[in-house]
């Protein structure tokens, strides 16, 4: 089998997916319109899993202190040598796995009912919903220190579950709904994206579970040079958002996906 992707697909894939992955504008959801756009029939499935782990990479290292630090707190609270000073990392862990539990459970219930569309249109769809959250935070007065309660973990989880749809932006609702539950603007950047690495891993092992034949014939050298740019584009595009995040900007994302999202409408008319 032929390589079916050149080296500017690659590179422009990957540069979708490190852009679209961390601000607030949906990955599924462009990569969807990229593909229609590039005229891009058909691309491996081990090609997504290899950019979505790029940018998994670019989590981790941003996050590699904290990551190191809580899996520190676990390992002291699994051999009972747990520290006073532990225990609000311990509530983040509670909370991270409370969450990631409700995900799982509304992602499978969208995936049971079918929800799980990818048209033009049904994307364009959940670009002007997720826009509308955006514009929502606008308004969300600025929180005090705050630590991890069950309710935020409860609301945040179902959240991401919802953004496992097409369109809906992960990054969006979950920094939505972290803003709006009481979480100080760092922080909610900070839960919504440690949040977001069991989320990645699940969906990834569900990918390769389907992989099968997928990397036959997958193009070497458009799928590295995809993979290197959605990780020093995906490394930006997070930093930038952060940044956006804490100076409450957020809602600028919003202009941006109501166009593109009336643009879809529009076409599919």
């Amino acid at each position: 089998m032929q390589p079916t992707l050149s080296i500017f697909e690659g590179i422009m894939l990957g540069a979708v997916q490190g852009i679209t992955e961390f601000l607030p504008v949906s990955s599924s959801g462009h990569l969807v319109l990229a593909r229609e756009f590039l005229q891009i029939k058909a691309v491996p499935l081990l090609f997504d899993v290899l950019l979505h782990v790029a940018t998994l990479f670019v989590i981790v290292f941003h996050y590699r202190n904290l990551i190191l630090r809580l899996c520190v707190v676990a390992i002291r609270f699994v051999s009972r040598k747990k520290r006073f000073e532990d225990e609000r990392d311990l509530r983040l862990i509670g909370s991270l796995l409370i969450a990631t539990v409700l995900t799982v459970i509304i992602a499978l219930l969208l995936r049971f009912i079918g929800a799980s569309v990818t048209s033009v249109r049904s994307v364009s769809i959940c670009f002007i919903i997720t826009a509308l959250l955006l514009v929502s935070t606008k308004w969300i007065p600025k929180a005090k220190d705050s630590s991890y309660t069950w309710g935020q973990a409860i609301l945040i989880g179902i959240a991401q579950g919802f953004g496992t749809l097409a369109g809906i932006s992960r990054s969006g609702i979950t920094l939505s709904t972290a803003l709006w539950s009481g979480m100080q603007r760092e922080q909610a950047g900070e839960y919504a994206f440690i949040l977001s690495i069991p989320a990645v891993l699940g969906a990834l092992i569900l990918s390769l579970a389907d992989l099968g034949k997928g990397a036959v014939g997958i193009a070497f050298v458009p799928t590295l040079l995809g993979c290197i740019v959605a990780f020093l584009v995906g490394l930006a595009a997070l930093r930038l958002l952060l940044w956006m995040v804490k100076e409450a900007r957020l809602w600028y994302f919003s202009f941006y996906l109501i166009a593109i999202g009336l643009l879809g409408l529009f076409i599919t008319v």
